[in-house]
């Protein structure tokens, strides 16, 4: 099954994902449109936690993220993830010029800069 470097959590769109075959052999991957950075958790960010929450996420023909699974943890962190990879969108895959979903891997980076003292503002 191919891969990506993306990544997503459960969506309002789940019935109707699941509905459609999901296709591993595409024509055209899905390419991003919207990704937006993960918002660091307070508590994480005090206990100075980080590192890469790997999601396996279910692009579906409409390029959203349909739902998501965290694959590689790093507590304190997954939630942040998934809330993240809710908000991506992509132009979604292609098979025979048809849009079809797909399964794609996504590293979110959770990575504090030494010279930050304060957690981001959401």
């Amino acid at each position: 099954m191919p891969t990506s470097a993306l990544s997503f959590a459960l969506g309002p769109a789940l019935a109707l994902a699941l509905a459609a075959p999901v296709v591993s052999d595409y024509d055209q991957p899905p390419r991003p449109i919207k990704i937006v950075k993960p918002q660091y958790p307070r508590d994480a960010f005090a206990k100075r936690i980080q590192g890469v929450v790997e999601v396996e996420i279910l692009i579906d023909a409409s390029g959203n993220v349909a739902r998501a699974r965290v694959v590689k943890s790093v507590p304190g962190l997954d939630e942040a993830a998934l809330d993240t990879v809710e908000r991506w969108r992509f132009s979604p895959a292609t098979k025979n010029g048809r849009s079809v979903a797909t399964v794609a891997r996504a590293p979110v980076i959770f990575e504090i800069d030494s010279k930050t003292t304060t957690p981001p503002r959401r």
